[in-house]
């Protein structure tokens, strides 16, 4: 009965972890776009911002309340590490290094999680997880360095220090739904982001001023959808998953719809290391989110016994 609970409530987790990565994987290219006209300060201000004033309006609609006195400094907590320190690390390191590197240090976030969770809460990925763990590492980089350069400098330590928040981000994200709905958590967490990045206000007033029209679209887009819509499906998938590792194990697959994404846009056909790594970071995926099914069938499996004579 326990496992039957366990694959009702994975299935609609996996779902919603997935279409959060195929959103999140629109934020490094329009990243890209808003960053040349809108310094990373500013930009973190525009984007969550305009999601707090969308999250905001549901979270009236829907009458959610304020969180308790005694849990402020804990969303203020989340809204630092998830969103204000961890966009401006991020947005800073877009400027120096290139988006192949960049793939590269964010696929670091499910193995710190899935690595902290084991500590903390005792999560077990077993030994096929780990397996598809370094297989979709091992994509990520088929399809980041595949006849393309890594920038190594100090964008790639800001990007590291930005894993580091997410991963942490996530681990405390995972306490604070079991207080929380998930709309309330995104909710107050994207508010208190915003409230903090409110310092950067003066500089976003004058640089939107003189932005061209494509980065203000850029901006708003990240605002609604990579980050409202975003963060309300991955916090609802964080609060129904039996594992935390499920939902962030789909982290490894926003590199490779991002590069998607950026050939059509482009229009580039596809290479051999894009094809290569992409299939292997999706061999990655099915092994993972099968890897109960896998060691239940091995289990079962009756053990050799010599012919009697």
């Amino acid at each position: 009965m326990m496992q039957n609970e366990q694959q009702r409530t994975a299935n609609p987790a996996l779902l919603l972890a997935f279409l959060t990565v195929i959103l999140w994987s629109t934020g490094f290219v329009f990243t890209r776009i808003a960053v040349r006209d809108i310094g990373p300060f500013p930009l973190g201000l525009l984007r969550y911002g305009s999601a707090s004033v969308i999250l905001l309006g549901i979270g009236i609609y829907k009458r959610i309340g304020l969180p308790s006195k005694r849990d402020i400094p804990l969303f203020l907590l989340l809204g630092a590490l998830g969103f204000v320190l961890y966009q401006i690390f991020f947005n800073i390191a877009m400027t120096t290094i290139s988006a192949a590197t960049a793939s590269v240090v964010t696929a670091t976030v499910p193995v710190l999680t899935a690595f902290f969770a084991s500590l903390l809460f005792r999560e077990r990925l077993g030994k096929i997880g780990w397996i598809a763990v370094f297989i979709e590492f091992a994509g990520i980089l088929i399809l980041t360095l595949w006849k393309r350069e890594v920038s190594i400098g100090w964008g790639l330590s800001w990007m590291i220090i930005a894993a580091m928040c997410f991963a942490a981000y996530n681990l405390i994200q995972r306490f604070v739904v079991t207080r929380y709905s998930s709309l309330q958590s995104t909710v107050y967490t994207i508010v208190a982001s915003s409230i903090m990045f409110m310092v950067f206000l003066p500089q976003a007033i004058e640089e939107v001023s003189t932005a061209p029209t494509q980065a203000l679209l850029a901006v708003l887009f990240m605002g609604v959808f990579p980050s409202a819509i975003g963060f309300l499906l991955w916090t609802k998938a964080l609060s129904i998953a039996h594992q935390i590792g499920d939902v962030t194990n789909f982290m490894f697959v926003t590199p490779l719809l991002s590069t998607l994404l950026e050939i059509l846009l482009i229009g580039d056909i596809p290479d051999t290391g894009t094809i290569t790594g992409g299939v292997t970071i999706l061999f990655g995926v099915v092994l993972f989110n099968n890897r109960t099914l896998l060691l239940s069938r091995f289990a079962k499996k009756p053990a050799f016994t010599p012919l009697q004579r």
